[in-house]
């Protein structure tokens, strides 16, 4: 055995090295696999801290990293009918209501593991009937999709998360909720294909 090896000490080295080049091939695709999916952004959206239309929408930053809220896009369904619309803005809330104008924005940063409220489903709905000029109530909806817009830290990407509430009548009441637990994560093309335009009518306005 030992003088096979001598004999053919190329051919065994060319193996070992090809070898090892393979491991640490293996090895690198591992850890930029790891690398990646740590530095994702993930950004979930769900209801709660009360009932219908009176629930509460959360929006929980999951991503190791902050990631800034640049606008609150609502897709609303009313009788076969659909309409897009900003609701980033409160307009729900006079300026002569608050002391800080900040309270009337959901603009802002979440830290990785924060949540903040951003309003009620009604809330939401008023806004985006405020926007489209529109005179129908958070009962009059078949359902409404709220999509988060953000720019995640150390990137120059903008990315999405969206999740479709239905409106059902349960017990004599109207109320909100998702055939989703998870949230559908949107990617940095397909949030800027789609969003894009919009944002910049915010910006305009």
């Amino acid at each position: 055995m030992l003088g096979f090896l001598v004999d053919h000490v190329d051919v065994v080295n060319a193996v070992l090295n090809g070898m090892m080049v393979l491991i640490w091939t293996i090895y690198l695709h591992l850890f930029l696999i790891n690398h990646l999916r740590q530095s994702r952004s993930v950004i979930h959206i769900d209801i709660g801290a009360a009932k219908g239309a009176r629930s509460r929408c959360l929006v929980t930053n999951l991503s190791p990293t902050p990631v800034y809220v640049q606008g609150i896009v609502a897709d609303l369904a009313h009788n076969g009918n659909k309409a897009r619309t900003i609701v980033t803005e409160r307009n729900e809330i006079s300026e002569d209501d608050v002391q800080d104008p900040l309270a009337r924005t959901n603009r802002g940063t979440l830290g990785p593991g924060q949540t903040v409220d951003i309003g009620s489903l009604s809330e939401l709905v008023t806004r985006a009937r405020i926007s489209l000029g529109e005179d129908w109530s958070a009962d009059q909806i078949d359902s409404v999709t709220i999509t988060i817009v953000a720019i995640p830290g150390l990137s120059d990407c903008i990315v999405g998360a969206s999740k479709t509430f239905n409106s059902e009548e349960y017990a004599g009441s109207n109320i909100f909720s998702s055939q989703r637990i998870l949230t559908q994560q949107l990617r940095p093309r397909q949030t800027r294909e789609q969003f894009n335009h919009i944002l910049r009518d915010q910006m305009q306005g």
